[in-house]
């Protein structure tokens, strides 16, 4: 009785995620440019058809940090002048869509458990969102990088839909949906055996 505990949370979990990857998901970017930076590009597909309109990011660090290399654009994407400029700025910590001057932020991530407003390890906290109606495709709504000793966890809301995971070795790592499927579909068959 007590794997039945394990067993459907696991296969709940295999499902939200399955569903979740097709919203929200997080992309590796390529690392060269800036060494002992591991680059994640948060990204939203809408299928064509919805728009993406909020979200919500908590990553809570027991080690490592952000990389952030202009503090005060921690709370809103640069532009593309600036990224021409000086294209590491492109692998700052940001979140909001790049020259989509309709997205803003709206403060911490209290849904997900997180503080007040913060771009800055231990805790990086933030809702943001978007008035625009066009943002229905794929579209880059944020950018996270972690130093490679980050350890910890993270979490991103949108759409209803919460995808969580580990920060290790600064890669924000997501469970593979069919991997926990599995896991509660072998946890019900060592159930239904005893």
């Amino acid at each position: 009785m007590k794997l039945a505990k394990f067993a459907l949370p696991a296969i709940a979990a295999g499902f939200a995620c399955s569903s979740a990857l097709g919203g929200i998901s997080v992309e590796i970017v390529d690392q060269t440019v800036v060494p002992g930076v591991v680059t994640h590009a948060i990204m939203w597909d809408g299928g064509g058809t919805q728009d993406w309109t909020s979200a919500a990011m908590v990553i809570d660090l027991t080690s490592g940090s952000a990389y952030q290399t202009d503090g005060a654009g921690a709370d809103g994407p640069p532009s593309s002048f600036v990224i021409g400029l000086v294209p590491a700025v492109e692998f700052d910590t940001y979140v909001g869509i790049i020259d989509d001057g309709s997205a803003g932020i709206a403060g911490g991530a209290g849904d997900l458990g997180g503080g007040p407003l913060s771009m800055n390890a231990p805790q990086i906290s933030v809702s943001w969102y978007n008035n625009s109606t066009d943002d229905t495709g794929i579209v880059k709504i944020g950018n996270v990088s972690l130093s490679t000793d980050a350890q910890g966890t993270w979490s991103i809301l949108s759409a209803g839909v919460t995808v969580s995971g580990i920060v290790g070795d600064g890669y924000m790592v997501i469970p593979e949906p069919a991997s926990l499927g599995l896991l509660g579909i072998g946890g019900l068959a060592l159930i239904r055996r005893r």
